[in-house]
């Protein structure tokens, strides 16, 4: 079983760390790398970073890279099974729903694809794709692309159904409750949007972009922007309950898990909170880059990327650092965890299998 939420990543390679200055991060795929082998069960070599996070289905583990293709991998060898080529990036996590996987590409396309890799259709955006993965509802997928749109698109035959406009780009996943699509914009709004016809419920507006996906506590909104600012909202009329200053950006879509929510900021800092009041429940200074990936909890144990190269593990009620798993670079994608195997990608280039 996979505990992982689902993800999104940054599309920045130099991060402002508030008045500390600036931490230059590469995103160019690292070799030679020479992995620690304690915990590696298998990695898998692209041509291209990988910012999307793995998505296991029936043994198949679905990923895209930079080198511009889905892939398609044993989730217990590592053996490629397929490919599937698009004609840009793919920064977006791939989303799975029955016998059909859809994702996103840089090339201005939203795909379905069959699980032998072969095209259902693609749907043509006016921008590309990026950190907001597709999330299927209902028989809708719902999308945002840098042209400031959100699409919501008929699942089966990738007709349009709606579109709403926003201000500027749309790289945050949508999250989808009951009758609603919540989604942020680089406009620095959070919107509340009707599932049947994308008009708007509410709007609320921040100091920075919203790039993060926001997770739901019963009705209550939960999110984080870039003005360094994490916030709850009440989801039916969009005002604000609570909201606490972390002094850094957030990039981390957070996770929810028993009440506590986990997300990381812009100076490296991991934070876990009362969902209800915002209290800070503990933090660690322990990642020494910033923070783009979107925590996965599992067993009382939470897992977080950073932009160092590493992937960490943090007792969830004390946040005691259990362990860390160095990469070649950034590890801005969301751990997929089952029982007994972490996957995640790396901007070295690497999809990587690790022991938990």
């Amino acid at each position: 079983m996979s505990y992982s939420r689902r993800a999104f990543l940054s599309s920045v390679s130099l991060a402002v760390i508030g008045t500390a200055g600036c931490i230059t991060i590469s995103n160019e795929p690292s070799e030679p790398w020479t992995p620690d082998t304690e915990r590696l069960c298998w990695r898998y070599k692209t041509k291209g970073r990988v910012p999307s996070s793995p998505i296991l289905s029936e043994g198949q583990l679905y990923v895209g890279s930079f080198d511009e293709n889905l892939h398609s991998l044993d989730s217990t060898t590592g053996e490629l099974n397929w490919k599937f080529e698009t004609g840009g990036e793919i920064w977006t996590d791939p989303t799975i729903q029955d016998t059909t996987i859809y994702f996103g590409s840089a090339d201005n396309n939203l795909y379905a694809v069959d699980r032998h890799g072969d095209e259902q259709w693609k749907f043509e955006t006016g921008d590309g794709i990026y950190s907001s993965h597709p999330v299927v509802a209902n028989g809708t997928v719902y999308v945002g692309s840098a042209d400031g749109t959100v699409y919501a698109v008929n699942a089966v035959s990738g007709t349009r159904e709606w579109e709403f406009q926003t201000n500027d780009g749309v790289f945050s996943p949508p999250t989808v409750a009951d009758d609603t699509v919540y989604v942020g914009s680089r406009d620095n709004s959070l919107y509340a949007l009707n599932r049947g016809d994308g008009t708007m419920r509410w709007s609320y507006a921040t100091g920075d972009a919203v790039d993060v996906g926001p997770a739901l506590d019963g009705s209550n909104v939960l999110f984080g922007s870039k003005d360094g600012h994490f916030y709850s909202l009440n989801g039916g009329d969009g005002t604000v309950r609570w909201s606490l200053d972390v002094n850094a950006g957030i990039n981390s879509s957070p996770a929810l898990n028993e009440g506590t929510v986990y997300f990381g900021d812009w100076r490296g800092k991991f934070h876990a909170l009362n969902a209800d009041s915002g209290t800070p429940v503990w933090t660690s200074d322990v990642p020494d880059g910033p923070i783009n990936s979107e925590p996965t909890v599992a067993d009382g144990i939470v897992y977080t990327g950073d932009s160092r190269g590493y992937i960490h593990a943090f007792d969830a009620d004390t946040g005691e650092h259990h362990w860390k798993y160095e990469t070649g670079n950034a590890v801005n994608t969301s751990p997929h965890v089952t029982d007994d195997t972490i996957y995640f990608g790396s901007n070295d280039g690497h999809v990587y299998a690790i022991t938990r």
